[in-house]
This record gives structure tokens, sequence and C-alpha cells, in this order.
């Protein structure tokens, strides 16, 4: 089930690209731009062009997959059981991609709340949803199962963007840009446009390569195992535990980097347009900083908890765990990839992550038959293929944001002190875990309290010894609360 879950996922993360991947960004750096200097009916007309054209590009992919996804799973995948979930799939993109042009709307103004609210709402009714409807669809076969819990993924969409739409109707009510009038917008829609794809196809294309390098590495990975004599139900499910488990975990903290990358770039945007480059340098130095806070010690807590955490979430089948082990810290690179991919798009760069993603696939896809075929490292082959592609991102887009800036990033003296806390935190919850195990005999137990006070002594380590100052506690969320942690 996993390995048909997961390679209709991979379709859809590849589509999401055209129809929402680079929505926000874009928007926030349009529309923040014309915010920032007053025109405000100028930015309400890019929201209505952004709401057309991405509906239209949703609706397109939505169609594509429904009707397209025998013929996809079928030629790529070798595993026919693919197609129902891809169909059922389709309708999430189409919500997905007028979700994005709301959130782009919200982000473009700094404000996150409304985009964080939905996608807890999304997030909550999808695992919910997903769950009950799998089990009530289990009936039917397989398939079917797997196909319910995608349902509910759309439903979760649907949810979050109903919450985007009351926000959208409460905001337009009070402010200037809900009562501009767009006969008085002085911008054409064809120059408008043409800003939007100027910033978006680099964005794309960027994304594209990341979906492409994904469904590269699962299509290769197949069909190198099952020339080495694999058999396909074994490839599949191998497969399977990689995208269902390994990458599904990463993704939670990741989205952190992504979603303070994101928010990089209206304020870089704001601040290029006004010629304020001293504050892109200090956004620059505060959100690395910030986020090497939080991926480091998700890293080392992944890397010691992955397999009671799997455990905990895949009770009849929990295999997998040993992945974590060769992968969880690309949860770093990633974050910090995002964070200056963000920075480069408020300068209006985004080419340059669209070239460093190029060379990043085109050297791990040759890693990744290397790894497989002459290595025989099997599905481990796949979470160091990931480590190494988002530390070659790292790298390059981090440089080339540093250059950009005309600043210097000591990123070894920032990540120093998450790290020896990080360790000393991984320690802490491999023996608190075991005691608890030892005590209690529940694994859910065991790794709950682990969790929670692994966290309370990687933050209290980081504010004593350092790694947390006064300011960071003012931009951290809830930050203010650690300062109750500090000894003197």
């Amino acid at each position: 089930g996993l390995g048909t879950y997961g390679d209709a996922y991979q379709v859809y993360n590849f589509f999401l690209v055209f129809a929402s991947f680079s929505i926000p960004t874009m928007m926030s750096k349009v529309m923040g731009e014309r915010m920032a200097k007053k025109h405000f009916a100028n930015a309400k007309k890019v929201f209505v062009l952004a709401l057309l054209l991405v509906g239209g590009i949703g609706l397109f992919c939505m169609l594509i997959m429904w009707f397209g996804c025998d013929f996809i799973a079928n030629r790529l995948y070798n595993n026919p059981d693919a197609a129902l979930s891809i169909r059922f799939l389709g309708p999430t993109i189409f919500l997905v991609s007028i979700m994005s042009v709301f959130r782009g709307y919200f982000q473009s103004m700094n404000n996150m709340k409304p985009t964080a609210i939905s996608e807890v709402v999304e997030g909550f009714l999808h695992a919910v949803l997903s769950v009950a409807l799998a089990f009530a669809f289990f009936s039917l076969g397989l398939n079917w199962s797997v196909a319910g819990g995608i349902i509910g993924t759309g439903i979760g969409a649907l949810g979050g963007l109903l919450f985007l739409l009351f926000c959208y109707q409460l905001y337009n009510r009070n402010s200037r840009l809900g009562r501009a009038q767009l006969v008085r917008a002085t911008e054409r829609s064809g120059e408008i446009y043409s800003e939007m794809f100027r910033l978006m196809i680099p964005i794309v294309l960027a994304s594209t390569i990341f979906s492409l390098k994904g469904m590269i590495d699962a299509s290769l990975f197949g069909k190198l195992m099952i020339a080495k004599g694999y058999d396909e139900e074994v490839v599949v499910a191998l497969r399977g535990m990689y995208t269902g488990k390994f990458v599904v975990l990463i993704n939670l903290p990741i989205s952190i980097g992504d979603a303070l990358g994101s928010a990089s770039v209206p304020s870089v945007a704001s601040s290029v347009a006004l010629g304020r480059y001293d504050e892109v340098r200090e956004r620059l130095h505060t959100v690395v900083k910030t986020v090497l806070m939080i991926a480091v010690p998700c890293s080392f807590g992944l890397t010691v908890l992955g397999k009671p955490i799997l455990r905990l979430l895949f009770s009849s089948s929990y295999a997998g765990g040993e992945l974590f082990w060769v992968g969880s810290f690309a949860v770093v690179f990633y974050c910090v990839n995002y964070v200056a991919t963000g920075i480069l798009q408020g300068l209006n760069k985004p080419q340059i992550p669209m070239r460093h993603a190029f060379i990043g696939v085109a050297i791990t896809c040759v890693l990744n038959a290397f790894f497989v075929w002459v290595l025989d490292l099997g599905v481990y082959a796949l979470p160091l293929n990931t480590l190494i592609f988002s530390g070659l991102l790292m790298v390059m887009n981090l440089r080339a944001a540093t250059r950009e800036c005309k600043t210097r990033l000591r990123l070894l003296s920032m990540i120093k002190t998450p790290f020896i806390c990080g360790a000393i935190m991984a320690v802490s919850c491999v023996l608190l875990y075991i005691m608890l195990f030892a005590v209690s005999g529940s694994n859910a137990v065991s790794v709950l309290v682990s969790v929670i006070l692994g966290a309370a002594i990687y933050f209290f380590l980081m504010v004593n010894l350092g790694g947390i100052t006064e300011q960071d506690m003012e931009t951290i969320p809830m930050g203010r609360f650690l300062q109750y942690l500090r000894l003197s």
C-alpha cells in the first residue's frame, strides 16, 4: 500500500509544481513591491490576474491526472495499482492551486497567520479523514483503501481553502487593498503577466527539476533493482518505505525552513524596492540562525528516535527506521537551502537556484545509479542520495545569497552551539526512551515523553550556553517563554 501511495504522491508533487509551488513566492514579491509603494489598485489587479491564471493551470493539471492516470502508472512506475490514486489526486491539484493564490495574497502583506492556520486545518482534516476513509474503503480492496486516504487529502485541501476564503472576506472589509478599485489600476494586464512569468518560470523550472529528480530516482531505483534480480513487489515495498516513511517524516521539519524562506521573499522584495539593502543582509543572518536552531535538533531527533517513531505511526509495518541514520541531516541542508533560495528570489535572482538545482540533479542521478548498481546499497541509496543532493544545493545557494548580499555568513559558528546541544539532547533521548520503555513497556508513552523532555533539554542548554540570546527570543515564535529556562 505504501508503495502505491508513494508513487501516486510523486506524480501529484510533479503537477503541484506547475499549479502552486511558485505562486505564493511570486505573489508575495510582485504584490509586496506594489504595496510597499502604496499602489493598492495595481496590487489588487495582480491578485485577480493570478487567480485566473493559476486556476486555469490547476484545472489543466487536474484533467491530465484524471484522464492520463493509467498511462502514467503503467509506463512510468510499472505499477497499475497507482492509477486510481493518481486520478483521485487530480481534484486536489485544482483546490491547492486556488489556495496558493490566497496564501500568496496574505504573504505579500507579511501576514502568515491565515496561511499557518489554514495549513493546520488542512493537515488535521487530512490526517483524520485519510485514516478514516482508508479503513472505510478497505473492504473494497487495497487499491480503494489507498484511494480513500487520497480522498482525505482532497477534503483537507478544501477545508484549508474555505478557511482562507473566510479570512479574505474578513480582511477585505477594512483594508485599503480590499477597498481599492480595479478601474484605478495604472498597469496593463500584459505587463503584470510578463512580470509574473519572468519570476514564475525560473521557480517552476527549479521545482520541476526537484520533482523530476524524485520521479527519476524512484523509476531508476526500481528498474535497476529488478535488473539485479529483486522481485517487483519487494522493490515497490522498498520504494514505499522511502517515500511513505522517510520522506514524509523529514518533510515535516523541512516545511519550517520552506516557510521561513517563503516568508523572507516579501520583506526582502520590499527592502530592495526601497533601497534598504542593510535590512536584506540582516534578514539573511537572522533567518539562517533561526532555522538552524530548529533544524539541527530535528535531525538529531529523527536519527535516534526514527525507529520508535515509525513504530508509533505504523504499528503493523514499522520497518525503515535505519533510513534516518543515513539521511536525516538532509533536514538541516534543505532548511538552510530554502532560506537562501527565498533571499535570492526576493533579490530578483530566481534563475540562480534553478541553475543550481539542475547541477545537483545531474550529479546525484549519476550517483544514484552508482549506489544501487555498483555499491549495491539497496534502499539506503535513496536517503544517501537525498543527503548529498540537499547538501550540494545548500552550499551553492548559500554562497550565491551571501555574494549577492555582499556579506559573509559565519555558518560554522552559527551551527556549533545547536550541534553540541543537539548531540547532548540525542543522547538524553536515547537514555530516556530505554528507561521509559523498560518501566512502562509502551512505545507510544516512551516516544512522546522522550520527545517532550528532549526538546526541553535542548532549549535549556541553548538558552544557558548562549545559543539563544534575548534578541533571538523576540524573533522566535513564543520565544519569550524561553527566558524561564535561564539559570541566572
